[in-house]
């Protein structure tokens, strides 16, 4: 099969493109032949070593997300056949641990994650436990924008806190994957969302898709100009996906007195590590959220909104597989907005 794949840790140019085998199909395992897979950040960071400590072994293929065809099932599964259309759920999980067993598979003692423990999506097929497939009615590019990122967004937003009408919700990262969810999933829940970017084409199209308020960063203050849109009162709820990047500071003093902030990612390395004021936490009443992914039932959950048109995955562009390179340099250069999709087609 074809497939892009990394022999060593580095920038966008040590991804290959090439053959390599066909992979195993276990008894518990389902091969998919693969029809779109999207490029995650997180992607990103298994090419770079971020990840080393889980990558088993060279040739390492990438990708979490994916949408396609099944090709073959193992011998034990029974709830999934050939020539089905399914999506992937990232999360592998053991189904016998404590947080399995109440539901909560992204917690799992045992949790791994396609594309980082083993092989990922980026190829012309994947095989995975059954477990980590759902059968969908999606576009093949429509699924495959809509797994971890579609996931995380509505997670965080719906059980990790509940939004409420009239919030006002502060949302970094809002042209990110990630960010374009949580902006369609906050305003469907009748919030008032301020977020932030630093070019005009990405400000007009965040304006586009709906978000209220608008701050350039490289020009404006944007704890100032949160503060005057709110009445000197902050926000409801900040959504932090780039904490690492040195955002959190910010985003504690952006919080109302009793408001809530939710992190969705802290780094890889220690020198991500930041130091934040815990006096401005007691003082002001914050309480702040960490969340990771979600449930298998939460993404059907998401799923049926795009099904019912109330929400839809930003797709920045299509690219072939064999293009991988040039997706992975737009995804650090942040020239992108939303979703970049390889069809593998």
């Amino acid at each position: 099969m074809k497939a892009a794949f990394i022999n060593k840790y580095g920038g966008p140019d040590v991804i290959e493109y090439g053959e390599l085998p066909d992979p195993k199909v276990n008894s518990n395992d389902v091969l998919v032949r693969v029809k779109a897979a999207s490029v995650n950040e997180l992607d990103g960071v298994v090419r770079i070593g971020g990840y080393k400590q889980f990558v088993k072994k060279f040739p390492h293929i990438l990708g979490i997300d994916f949408s396609g065809v099944v090709e073959k099932v193992g011998s034990n599964v029974k709830n999934i056949s050939e020539g089905e259309r399914v999506m992937g759920y990232p999360i592998i999980h053991d189904n016998s641990c404590e947080f399995c067993k109440s539901g909560m598979e992204h917690l799992c003692l045992s949790l791994a994650i396609v594309g980082r423990e083993i092989d990922g999506s980026y190829a012309q097929l994947i095989s995975v436990p059954s477990g980590n497939v759902i059968q969908t009615n999606l576009g093949y590019v429509q699924a495959a924008a809509s797994q971890l990122s579609l996931l995380t967004a509505w997670h965080a937003l719906t059980k990790r806190v509940q939004l409420k009408q009239g919030m006002k919700v502060f949302i970094w990262g809002g042209s990110g994957g990630v960010g374009t969810f949580a902006i369609q999933i906050a305003k469907l829940l009748g919030a008032e969302v301020i977020t932030a970017a630093g070019e005009d084409w990405k400000v007009s199209k965040l304006k586009e898709l709906g978000t209220d308020f608008v701050i350039n960063y490289k020009e404006q203050d944007v704890v100032g100009e949160v503060m005057k849109y709110t009445g000197g009162k902050g926000c409801d709820l900040v959504f932090d996906s780039i904490a690492p990047g040195g955002t959190l500071s910010t985003s504690v003093r952006m919080v109302k007195k009793g408001g809530t902030m939710i992190v969705l990612g802290t780094g890889v390395k220690e020198s991500d590590l930041i130091s934040i004021n815990l006096r401005i936490f007691y003082v002001n009443y914050i309480t702040m959220h960490g969340t990771l992914a979600g449930s298998k039932k939460d993404l059907l959950e998401a799923t049926r909104l795009i099904r019912d048109g109330k929400i839809k995955p930003v797709v920045d562009s299509v690219m072939k597989l064999e293009e991988v390179r040039e997706a992975h340099r737009k995804l650090d250069e942040g020239k992108k907005f939303g979703k970049i999709i390889l069809d593998t087609s």
